[in-house]
């Protein structure tokens, strides 16, 4: 109960004025907030009320003239069906509902996942955008110093004005770019949040890695399991329905209770009765005895390719991730040391006044704020795949 009364809270805070939430908050605030989940939830409650399946109660009232008044019989009747095709029919309740809960848990955690990833691409795009901000300081100066210390009649120092101001432009259209991106990324969390109004703010500061299971050893890691459940579910589901159908075959019992009036006979005649429905068509039974069994061998061909189908894709999901983590690893031994030291160049040949060639300072800064850029791009995609092959392999 206290759990709910600070996630509703945080809600109420996050609608009027925006705060900063975790990633852990995140997820919590769609697992309670999203219509699916909400739905869920209702469903599981709906799951839990009690199925009573029986045949309506029969009441039949009969009346007929006579010479000496009316003669007057009605009689009360009721089918219970046959008492294998009630246990499987129990049974069968119990293997849908096993199915619905796995499909619940699936739907669920592919929330999480979405939420998880959303959460971490606004944090990313929101450090690239402040990256971009932190450093657009340099291409203003540079503009600066040109326009002060090239020759407006010089065709040679005229082009070089313009080069850098094409490049200065190019990196304002890439912020501006940088800030819509940022903007629709907060959307896509919004949404997923079911998050009306209020501002979203991510509150880590700094890219990292994501984790998969950290607590598992690393051939248990990437184990594509996520989905046999939900298929071993409808599996067993199928069966169940092949038992249903043959239990069906079975004499029902019915019984009943009749009482008649005669007209001038002091006596009435009344009752009980007992019988068996026999079925003696079973063809049509039979047909969708082969119809449930057909089911089961779809059933099994699409495990077994689920299966094989989730182990090449999360084989795939890792391939991708030992890929970004080589770009990420060399970029940052080699391509941020190297950006770091030439920002601090150019920081320096600033302040004493030394830049003479500003198309190469600005090519320099460029290459510099953009080996950053991409070193953040792989972190982010290696966060997004790596949330991706959590989803698979949970």
């Amino acid at each position: 109960m206290k759990n709910i009364i600070k996630l509703f809270l945080l809600l109420i805070s996050l609608s009027v004025a925006g705060q900063t939430v975790s990633m852990e908050e995140a997820v919590a605030i769609a697992l309670t907030n999203h219509p699916v989940a909400r739905n869920i939830a209702l469903t599981e409650r709906k799951g839990a009320l009690l199925h009573i399946q029986a045949a309506p109660t029969q009441v039949r009232y009969w009346q007929r003239g006579t010479m000496s008044g009316n003669d007057r019989i009605w009689s009360v009747t009721q089918d219970f069906g046959s008492i294998p095709a009630h246990f499987r029919q129990v049974q069968h309740n119990r293997t849908s509902a096993l199915t619905r809960q796995a499909e619940s848990a699936l739907t669920l955690d592919e929330l999480e996942w979405r939420v998880k990833a959303a959460y971490l691409d606004l944090v990313y795009h929101e450090l690239r955008l402040q990256t971009m901000l932190d450093h657009a300081h340099y291409f203003e100066a540079l503009i600066s110093l040109a326009e002060i210390n090239l020759f407006p009649d010089s065709l040679a120092d005229a082009l070089v004005k313009v080069s850098t101001g094409i490049r200065y432009g190019a990196y304002q259209r890439s912020m501006y770019i940088a800030e819509e991106e940022f903007n629709r990324a907060e959307i896509r969390l919004r949404q997923l949040m079911y998050i009306h109004d209020g501002k979203i703010v991510p509150r880590e500061t700094e890219l990292y890695l994501y984790q998969i299971h950290p607590n598992r050893q690393f051939y248990e890691r990437f184990d594509p399991i996520k989905r046999n459940t939900l298929s071993e579910a409808q599996l067993t589901e199928a069966k169940s329905a092949v038992n249903l159908e043959k239990s069906k075959l079975f004499p029902a019992i019915h019984a009943g209770y009749i009482h008649q009036n005669i007209e001038g006979v002091s006596a009435n005649y009344q009752g009980w009765m007992v019988g068996l429905s026999v079925p003696l068509w079973t063809q049509l039974q039979r047909t969708r005895i082969k119809e449930a069994e057909i089911d089961v061998i779809i059933a099994a061909n699409v495990t077994e390719y689920r299966q094989f189908a989730d182990r090449q894709y999360a084989e795939s999901l890792r391939s991708l991730l030992n890929e970004y983590f080589v770009q990420i690893s060399f970029s940052r031994e080699n391509s941020l040391i190297e950006a770091e030291l030439i920002l601090e160049e150019i920081k320096k040949d600033f302040s004493e006044g030394r830049i003479n060639d500003f198309a190469e300072a600005l090519t320099k800064l460029s290459e510099a704020v953009y080996a950053k850029l991409n070193h953040m791009e792989y972190m982010n995609l290696y966060n997004q795949t790596a949330l991706e092959l959590e989803y698979y392999t949970q």
